[in-house]
């Protein structure tokens, strides 16, 4: 390798020599990541594909269970469709239902009428729950909250008689489950297996910032959802997402307990895992020589049309 660098300074045209030599470097690896992009592509087609054949088989085998079900009696058949809508339930969220489930649900207690505050605020805390489970990643929790959010907002808004029970309701059951999958992850921390620690020491800092943020991402996502609701559901939103900004405690300390544990459980992994990556604070460091360099190279062409503007300007006046 050496020799090659060595003869691109016996060349003539040491600018054309290092073009020839970067293009040959380049070309032996060009190939190879040109591949494994099409690899990943393709990945993820498969994965897509693979999500809706789940999604499918468990569509099918929930049918069956069903099915099972109606022909037994008395406490088994009670026993069997207790436990299959248990499952269904953790999940929604590869069935893609949770928003139909949700909606189901609430029109179910709206046609009961008994409680329906504490009824909605009960569904709505266990749809949380178990969708998030113990992935208390931001965009996760956003995702789940807003999805109960605005299918309430909905029901709310042609709801007249019963539309600040259901947003009540609502807006303390989603904040309740998301309290409860915290606490469910704050317990998984001390049983991580080994070959999830990896995953989890890439993603330290996201996962504390995640979880110190968690009140405020909450009280963010009520108020999306207003903004997106009629006007009469906006107001009722907006000051239901005020008040409850001075009953987040229980959330914040949760999330804060669950901090000090993850950072006891994790820190020194991460330390030690940062302490090899100083190829990537060598490859920034080179990124902004670069990226200073790429400046310079178009000041010095814009300068460069300038005086050339200038130069022909002062030149057609000299002919004149």
């Amino acid at each position: 390798m050496r020799e090659k660098f060595e003869d691109v300074l016996k060349r003539e045209d040491i600018k054309e020599a290092v073009s020839i030599l970067i293009e040959e470097i380049k070309k032996e690896k060009e190939k190879h990541i040109q591949e494994l992009i099409l690899e990943i592509d393709r990945l993820n087609r498969e994965i897509e594909q693979e999500k809706e054949e789940l999604k499918h088989k468990l569509s099918e085998a929930f049918e069956l269970l069903e099915d099972l079900a109606n022909e037994l009696e008395g406490e088994k058949r009670e026993e069997l469709i207790k436990t299959i809508e248990e499952n269904k339930l953790k999940t929604l969220e590869f069935l893609g239902i949770l928003k139909e489930t949700t909606e189901a649900a609430i029109i179910t207690a709206l046609e009961k009428n008994e409680d329906i505050k504490e009824t909605v605020k009960e569904i709505t805390k266990n749809l949380a729950f178990e969708t998030i489970d113990t992935k208390v990643d931001a965009a996760h929790i956003k995702d789940v909250s807003i999805t109960i959010l605005s299918v309430s907002a909905e029901i709310a808004s042609v709801s007249v008689n019963y539309s600040d029970e259901i947003l009540i309701g609502a807006i303390q059951g989603v904040k309740t489950g998301i309290l409860k999958s915290i606490e469910k992850f704050k317990e998984s921390i001390e049983f991580t297996p080994l070959e999830a620690r990896e995953l989890i020491i890439e993603n330290y800092d996201k996962i504390i910032k995640d979880l110190e943020n968690v009140d405020d991402l909450y009280i963010s996502c009520i108020k999306e959802v207003a903004n997106n609701s009629e006007a009469g559901i906006k107001e009722k939103l907006l000051k239901l997402a005020e008040e409850l900004q001075s009953t987040m405690y229980k959330l914040k300390n949760a999330a804060q307990e669950t901090i000090e544990i993850f950072k006891t459980k994790f820190s020194d992994l991460a330390k030690e895992a940062a302490s090899t990556t100083s190829i990537f604070k060598e490859k920034a460091e080179e990124a902004k020589k670069l990226g200073v360099r790429a400046f310079m190279i178009a000041k010095a062409a814009i300068d460069g049309a300038i005086k050339g503007a200038k130069e022909a300007i002062t030149k057609e006046k000299d002919e004149k």
